[in-house]
């Protein structure tokens, strides 16, 4: 029980993290950007026509911004792609987008995963990776990542490694923690399994095992 107050308390965090990073990319840059918006078609109304074109265009390509910044805000909060089609559409959508914006390829290698997984399972997968290739992109100082995933008839396994510059585990500071007490948290929570195994120069593996329902095995 204790194990469990102590996962919740972690999600729970992280989560209050995450709505408040989404809450100033509203702000800040979607707020902001409207507003631009609509001082540009007001210059647009009262301008001469060879003038309108040129703002308007302008107002345009601002537009194409923000639908990209609503998806990349959507996907943060959950990845209707998930729900819609499934857990191999979500990852490659993620790592299409990743890839444009860190510039960080990733080798995608996956078998069995042409199925539905119960939704559990497959937001604590999509999470679990998706906290792993931030944490690359952020701190391994390499241009590409290796994630493995492959379902069995009881499991779901996910593996993702770099060969960038590792890290000592047991040398994090609490304050840094918390994408790895993510990780391992949303494994817990689906009473799956955790590992993290890293070396300064050596790079670093992450590895989850998610158990999949009595039922779901019978697919």
């Amino acid at each position: 029980m204790d194990d469990l107050l102590a996962v919740a308390r972690i999600l729970v965090n992280i989560e209050e993290k995450e709505r408040r990073a989404i809450a100033r990319e509203l702000h800040e840059r979607l707020g902001q950007s409207l507003t631009v918006l609509k001082l540009l078609l007001g210059e647009a109304v009262s301008s001469s026509p060879e003038k309108t074109r040129a703002t308007l265009a302008e107002a345009q390509s601002l537009v194409n911004e923000l639908m990209s910044l609503t998806r990349a805000l959507s996907l943060d909060l959950r990845p209707k792609m998930l729900d819609d089609l499934g857990l191999l559409p979500a990852l490659l959508y993620l790592f299409e987008s990743y890839t444009s914006r860190t510039h960080v390829n990733v080798k995608f290698e996956h078998y069995g995963l042409h199925k539905k997984f119960p939704s559990e399972v497959g937001i604590a997968a999509y999470r679990i990776i998706q906290e792993a290739l931030e944490n690359v992109a952020k701190h391994a100082s390499i241009h590409e990542v290796r994630v493995l995933t492959w379902s069995g008839r009881r499991w779901l396994y996910l593996q993702i490694e770099d060969r960038g510059v590792g890290f000592e585990p047991d040398k994090i500071p609490a304050e840094h923690r918390q994408g790895l007490d993510g990780m391992r948290g949303r494994a817990l929570l689906v009473e799956g399994k955790f590992i993290l195994q890293s070396a300064t120069g050596g790079g670093t593996m992450v590895t989850a095992e998610l158990p999949l329902p009595q039922k779901f095995r019978k697919i």
